[in-house]
């Protein structure tokens, strides 16, 4: 079952931001007095093991901070919070504002928080400044589902349509739920080997079905099939074995006509099958209005209520379809 957000989370993780940069006494109260909390700030090295060790250096380093700059409250913004809960575990993660004199700078920040005698208290907690790929992989990777999208309607530019072959096809995109964020949480080696794993179960279950990997791009990834059902089951079953991982995908399927050529798919029926994924919610299957009629009636296939969405780069409205696949 697809977790929901925590207002109560989402509460702590923010009053503990605001603290963290403010207020001592107060970030005291809502860390974890266990030894096993852990704190990396934004610097090298700060990495704080336990209560103790982190507490005195972060003091140290308000005092200093309100010394030499003067922030206020002004100064910061905590511009946006998510959180989550799962038994006596929440996690959260949230974007800030910090305006100094001699930049605005956009920050990121993950906590973990678990319940302490019915208290929410934060056993882990990260922070970070956005890196631009380039700097750390010496290329520019895909970052979102609309780069990725993006680069299809590249490619698109640069094929002659006269080089290519039409048919009717159901194509399916992927895409993993805030992964710039997981790999900020678990490291780029264990994202690596996370995203290599959900790859090849993709590469599995898409040719028990009878299709093609398209192509893999970041964290999301486009198949193709002759048959609207196989899509569906495709869907279906990679959400099933991605249900206990640490990352939600969310999957858009549509069908339409297609220019094929030797490696790739292109046209408006790819761009609406990315659109359309884009508006899937995470752990969600949506299907377009012609998949959902091609496939009518499926064994025990059960749909959610139509929906009228845009979709960014199509003119008018679409109808999308969700399904309860669980």
């Amino acid at each position: 079952m697809p977790l929901k957000r925590s207002p109560e989370v989402e509460s702590v993780a923010k009053r503990t931001l605001v603290a963290y940069v403010f207020d001592p006494d107060a970030l005291g109260n809502l860390m974890s007095s266990d030894p096993g909390l852990r704190v990396l700030g934004f610097d090298q090295g700060e990495w704080w093991s336990g209560p103790e060790e982190f507490m005195s250096v972060r003091e140290t380093q308000m005092r200093e901070v309100g010394v030499a700059d003067e922030l206020e409250r002004s100064d910061f913004s905590v511009d946006e919070v998510e959180g989550f809960q799962d038994g006596e575990f929440g996690w959260a993660t949230m974007f800030s504002t910090l305006v100094t004199p001699e930049a605005e700078t956009q920050l990121r920040h993950t906590a973990v928080l678990r319940l302490e005698a019915g208290v929410w208290r934060v056993i882990q907690w990260h922070n970070s400044v956005p890196v631009a790929n380039e700097k750390v992989y010496g290329v520019d990777l895909t970052k979102t589902l609309s780069d990725l999208v993006a680069s299809i309607l590249d490619d698109d530019d640069r094929v002659s349509v006269g080089s290519a072959a039409e048919g009717t096809m159901t194509l399916v995109f992927t895409d993993v739920v805030d992964s710039t964020l997981l790999t900020e949480s678990i490291g780029d080696a264990a994202w690596a080997g996370m995203i290599g794993t959900h790859e090849s179960t993709i590469r599995r279950i898409t040719a028990a079905e009878g299709g093609t990997v398209v192509k893999f791009l970041g964290d999301g990834s486009m198949l193709a099939f002759e048959s609207a059902r196989a899509a569906v089951r495709t869907a279906i079953q990679i959400q099933k074995e991605t249900v206990d991982s640490q990352f939600d995908v969310r999957i858009g399927i549509h069908t339409g006509e297609v220019l094929r050529t030797a490696d790739d798919l292109l046209g408006l029926t790819v761009n609406k099958a990315a659109r359309v994924a884009a508006a899937s919610p995470a752990a969600g299957i949506m299907l377009s209005s012609t998949t959902k009629d091609m496939i009518g009636s499926m064994g025990n296939l059960r749909f959610g209520e139509p929906r009228i969405v845009a979709l960014k780069g199509l003119s008018g409205t679409h109808q999308i379809v969700p399904i309860d696949w669980e």
